[in-house]
């Protein structure tokens, strides 16, 4: 069976209630985890963040952040530079 919809953003209000915020979290990891498509990397680091504490957590996800994202620049200009060449040719 396919996996449902991703859950919805919450309503806008002032500010949503930690135990709403935590279970949209839940229901989200829960669409990742049953999701086909999703990396099995992703699928264990979520399995192996449950349970930890959260300020680690949000850390971690900070420093992935900053490593992923300068690999990932650096991967697309390297990329964008050897199809320029190439058509270049």
């Amino acid at each position: 069976m396919p996996p449902q919809p991703i859950p919805p953003q919450p309503m806008p209000c002032a500010r949503p209630e930690p135990e709403v915020l935590r279970s949209l979290a839940n229901a989200r990891t829960d669409w990742v985890l049953a999701h086909p498509h999703m990396s099995d990397w992703l699928k264990t680091a979520l399995r192996s963040a449950q349970g930890l504490d959260p300020v680690a957590i949000q850390n971690d996800i900070e420093l992935l952040r900053h490593l992923f994202a300068l690999r990932a620049d650096a991967e697309v200009e390297l990329g964008l530079s050897q199809a320029a060449i190439a058509t270049a040719d």
